[in-house]
């Protein structure tokens, strides 16, 4: 066991903490993480300090009550079906992400296609093309869209 540094002990005693500092200290103890120093300054203020006293307490007690409730919550196959259905959900919607694009690759292409017979042909106007463009274009969009909404 490694010698103290027994100025920096006496020192801890000695000194008086204020309430900011012994709440700090609470925390550290009921977490299981306190130096013996620390446990002696905090034990010291403790016994002067009714307000810190009451505080502690409620920490200590609101610690009983949480690991109560751990042993309490929800068993292990909960929390795997719990997962489980996290899982499905992201797959299912990386799935339709992909779904969707995929739908929109082909109708575009197929679009495409029929747009080169329309835009390329020289027997209709202007305004034509581009309305019967716009008519395409706008359906692919709104039907994908519609069918990954309703699914």
């Amino acid at each position: 066991m490694p010698a103290k540094n027994w100025p920096d002990y006496w020192e801890v005693i000695m000194k008086p903490i204020d309430c900011q500092r012994a709440r700090e200290l609470m925390m550290r103890q009921v977490d299981g993480v306190i130096t013996p120093e620390e446990q002696t300054a905090l034990e010291a203020h403790l016994r002067q300090c009714p307000r810190c006293q009451h505080d502690f307490t409620d920490i200590q007690h609101t610690k009983e009550v949480t690991n109560a409730m751990k042993k309490e919550l929800l068993p292990d196959m909960a929390w795997d079906e719990y997962w489980q259905h996290v899982y499905n959900r992201l797959e299912r919607g990386i799935a339709w992400i992909l779904i969707s694009v995929g739908l929109i690759i082909i109708l575009g292409y197929a679009a495409v296609d029929f747009l080169r017979e329309v835009v390329f042909n020289p027997q209709m106007g202007l305004l034509e093309r581009i309305g019967i463009t716009s008519l395409v274009v706008g359906s692919i969009v709104l039907l994908i869209s519609v069918i990954r909404e309703k699914l």
